[in-house]
């Protein structure tokens, strides 16, 4: 149902968009929309455009013939245009005109790198052919000099072991090179003049135009003010102390020497025994000098209550079985199963251990294999009654990694 006076832009889906006057004309039925397009061919037979029967490619042919192209060239043959070729040319004889040279003339690969000459004779830096390619081509050999042809031996000098150049015999400071040569009055080789005599507007200028590296600019004014002055008022008239002060502290010697009590009692409080007298009248009858007076942390003295089948929740006391530091960083294999390290270390006899291990479904082997495993184990484990869980496995390994 059309909206007839609806002017806003929230159509529905679905619905035709038309004027208001047309919106409540009847539709004809019969009256099909769109434009009427003319059939084509199918793209099956566009795609299937070569004949498949005997018949129609002998039609098709046949209708081909007309053409100029299928008369002079059939399909599956050549083009013949009647050229009477000798025999062999182009199957045993190549075409073309045959390049050999003839014995006589010259070949342009010797003339460029000549081969068994007597150029090439003697060494390789001194040969002719070698001095012949430095001057043509300029083919020095690596690291070798170039050689002008000096008689060394006239001025007695030996190339390889003689180091060419001046040698500087002053006998100043040669360090500050850059320096002197920038600023020749460090110089000590250079002649000292008393003054350097120069125009006065020259450096009436300089001085009140130029600036100065590292000073402020002299505009004449204002008093004489000598070199380090420093502008403003102090921050702090007295002596304070700051945060790192505070914190380092400020104790003489003796304050951060050691106490003397440190780690003792220096007082008696009642106490019958002294620990720090030797003598055998300060210890009472069957005191033990080595005693250590207090409660322990670890109290491996309750074995009674180490159980841990018959241990309270509530109860925070380390009875010495706790795991350690190392044991909570990196847990066992199968910590978080309840399996503590202690079980692995565990003595069982053959039907526990047989018991163990058809529990968690692992199989064992026979009799005599287990048997067999069972004794090695105990004897390396070195108790008569049992062995340990991890022994047993590992020979168990050493037997399967040997069957391989």
């Amino acid at each position: 149902m059309h909206r007839r006076y609806r002017k806003s832009t929230l159509h529905q889906p679905g619905t035709r968009i038309v004027h208001p006057g047309a919106a409540d004309d009847a539709i004809p039925e019969h009256i099909v929309f769109g434009a009427a397009t003319i059939p084509s061919e199918p793209v099956g037979d566009v795609i299937a455009s070569y004949p498949s029967s005997e018949l129609a490619r002998w039609t098709l042919d046949r209708s081909e013939d007309v053409y100029a192209s299928v008369r002079r060239e059939p399909l599956g043959r050549g083009y013949t245009r009647g050229h009477a070729l000798p025999d062999g040319l182009g199957t045993t004889k190549g075409f073309g005109v045959d390049g050999e040279v003839a014995p006589t003339s010259s070949v342009v690969n010797g003339l460029i790198f000549p081969k068994d000459t007597e150029y090439l004779a003697g060494d390789a830096e001194t040969s002719d052919a070698h001095k012949m390619y430095v001057k043509t081509h300029g083919n020095y050999a690596p690291g070798e000099q170039k050689r002008r042809d000096y008689d060394w031996a006239a001025a007695g000098v030996d190339p390889n072991a003689t180091t060419f150049g001046a040698v500087d015999t002053a006998k100043y400071d040669q360090f500050e090179g850059v320096a002197k040569a920038l600023n020749p009055l460090k110089d000590e080789t250079m002649p000292h003049y008393s003054a350097s005599i120069v125009d006065a507007r020259v450096e009436a200028f300089n001085a009140t135009n130029r600036d100065e590296l590292g000073k402020v600019k002299n505009l004449g004014l204002g008093e004489e003010i000598p070199d380090g002055h420093v502008f403003g008022a102090p921050s702090r008239k007295t002596i304070e102390w700051d945060a790192g002060k505070l914190i380092k502290g400020d104790y003489s010697e003796e304050a951060q020497l050691p106490d003397a009590d440190l780690g003792k009692s220096m007082k008696h409080q009642g106490y019958v025994y002294d620990p720090s007298d030797g003598s055998a009248a300060a210890l009472p009858a069957g005191a033990d000098p080595s005693r250590a007076f207090g409660v322990p942390s670890t109290r491996r003295d309750l074995a009674a209550i180490r159980d841990k089948s018959t241990r309270s929740v509530a109860d925070v006391t380390n009875y010495g079985d706790e795991p350690s530091a190392s044991a909570i960083i990196f847990p066992p294999n199968g910590a978080d199963r309840g399996v503590e390290e202690g079980d692995y270390l565990a003595t069982y006899d053959a039907e526990a251990l047989r018991a163990l291990y058809a529990t968690t479904g692992i199989e064992v082997g026979t009799e005599e294999a287990f048997a067999s495993a069972f004794e090695r184990a105990k004897a390396l484990d070195g108790t008569p009654g049992g062995c340990t869980i991890g022994t047993f496995q590992r020979v168990r390994m050493y037997d399967a990694a040997a069957a391989m």
